[in-house]
């Protein structure tokens, strides 16, 4: 009947009972969160898993660049001083947005002053609104295939840009180059009658628009091909004279050669012009 006891002090830990919050939980490639440790104790060991191949230690705050858009789990697991150890993982915790890639297609590259109109065909991916810039002082706009008239008074190039919004505001651009070009507008007439009155006394080509008036130069020719006028000043005609003395009535020819201002190009033009009394 003899009896002993003794006594032994067990003590249970409570299994962990992990949890975070993240600071941002959606936006735009990159993508940089700050995940804060909010489970209750203290812990010797905090793993975690961020679910797009990175993984990082440590119970204090902790960052994670998202580099590619996406959905991601996110894990964190803790263990205490004594061994006890559990996670938790949110899933789909955290989703980045891949960025728009914007992209279209104008109707024309170059245009002349005269029909400065181009449609733009949109052919974006990954997104969902849009707005126009159109380089010339003109408001945006945000169709998705816009068609604009540029300003045709003058010679310039415009830089067309384009912006592409995702669904949660995730936005790219892309530019290209309009360029409006001055057309060369000018009128040759084929009869002139420099008989002493006040009407059609010189021949004189009209160039309005689209040439350089300091690169120019025109000559007549008489049925021989001898050369029996020239001049390199576009305002200064013909008035039917050859070394001081009126020619004889008939059809003579002309040769005219300019150069363009949109592109240096020099042009050379042939005719005919009939002189009468």
């Amino acid at each position: 009947g003899c009896i002993g006891t003794d006594d032994i002090t067990v003590t249970f830990e409570p299994t962990p009972d992990p949890s975070f919050i993240a600071d941002l939980t959606s936006g735009c490639e990159p993508m940089t969160v700050l995940f804060t440790n909010t489970t209750f104790g203290n812990f010797v060991d905090c793993e975690w898993t961020f679910g797009d191949g990175n993984s990082g230690v440590g119970c204090a705050d902790i960052a994670n660049t998202y580099q590619n858009g996406g959905t991601y789990d996110v894990t964190l697991t803790v263990t205490s001083a004594e061994g006890c150890s559990n996670s938790v993982t949110y899933s789909d915790y955290i989703y980045v947005e891949h960025t728009p890639m914007p992209s279209f297609i104008p109707s024309l590259h170059t245009v002349i002053s005269l029909d400065t109109e181009v449609s733009f065909e949109n052919t974006s991916t990954g997104s969902v609104t849009y707005v126009w810039n159109f380089g010339d002082d003109t408001d945006s706009s945000t169709l998705v295939n816009p068609v604009h008239e540029f300003p045709g008074d003058q010679t310039s190039g415009y830089i067309v840009t384009l912006y592409a919004y995702s669904p949660i505001g995730c936005v790219d651009s892309t530019t290209t180059l309009i360029q409006v070009n001055e057309e060369v507008i000018y009128y040759i007439p084929n009869t002139f009658t420099p008989d002493g009155d006040e009407f059609n006394q010189i021949f004189q080509p009209i160039f309005t628009a689209g040439y350089d008036p300091y690169d120019f130069n025109m000559q007549i020719f008489n049925r021989w091909g001898e050369v029996i006028y020239e001049t390199n000043d576009d305002t200064v005609g013909w008035d039917g004279t050859y070394r001081g003395k009126m020619v004889a009535d008939g059809v003579y020819s002309w040769k005219i050669e300019f150069k363009t201002i949109s592109s240096d190009e020099r042009i050379m033009i042939n005719g005919h012009v009939v002189k009468t009394n």
